[in-house]
């Protein structure tokens, strides 16, 4: 299947410095906002970036592989973290939609993953909808019926995410097999989008 894709990245109207990186192949789609407020923010989502390079020369195969290329970035961000004071308590958020290759068995299908508040769209059919799930104080209030969707959109709290890369040994990275079908349209961003 033929994949067109296009990227792109920009500072924003409200900080001085981009956090933000991504990689966009015709195999590997990712984007990693570095978190504000937290020491080198920029260094741990490239970190993130490089380590889910290395996993994707390695081969994606699986849903299960494609959370241990994550669970690798976390643990490359954590390591680094704790070597330099600049650098301590750093962390980013991923969001990523990778193709696994058809087999005998199983057509040709996509792993959406993601960590924090970045999200992957799915435009199908005259429809977007969002894939991922945000790890957020927010989006737990709405789970819960505690605020309506309006309402988290607005909410003081809302930039305030329940898990993050490198902030932890340990991460659990949310993941969704896909089945592609012809004329799918995926949008893999930063929570600086919507």
């Amino acid at each position: 299947m033929r994949v067109v894709w296009g990227a792109a990245t920009h500072v924003g109207m409200l900080r001085q410095q981009n956090e933000d990186a991504y990689t966009a192949h015709d195999d590997l789609f990712v984007v990693a906002d570095g978190m504000g407020g937290h020491n080198a923010g920029e260094v741990a989502s490239a970190l993130a970036i490089d380590v889910m390079k290395q996993a994707a020369l390695a081969g994606f195969s699986s849903q299960e592989s494609v959370v241990a290329g994550v669970n690798a970035a976390n643990a490359a961000i954590h390591a680094a973290s704790g070597g330099q004071s600049d650098q301590r308590g750093m962390g980013t958020t991923l969001a990523a939609v990778i193709p696994l290759p058809a087999s005998a068995t199983e057509p040709q299908r996509m792993v959406v993953t993601n960590v924090g508040d970045s999200r992957v769209y799915l435009w199908r059919a005259g429809e977007l909808k969002q894939v991922s799930v945000d790890h957020s104080y927010v989006q737990e209030l709405v789970s819960e019926g505690l605020v309506t969707p309006e309402e988290a959109r607005v909410h003081p709290r809302r930039n305030i995410v329940t898990r993050a890369l490198g902030i932890e040994g340990d991460v659990n990275a949310d993941a969704w097999v896909v089945p592609m079908i012809v004329g799918d349209r995926y949008v893999v961003c930063s929570d600086g989008l919507v």
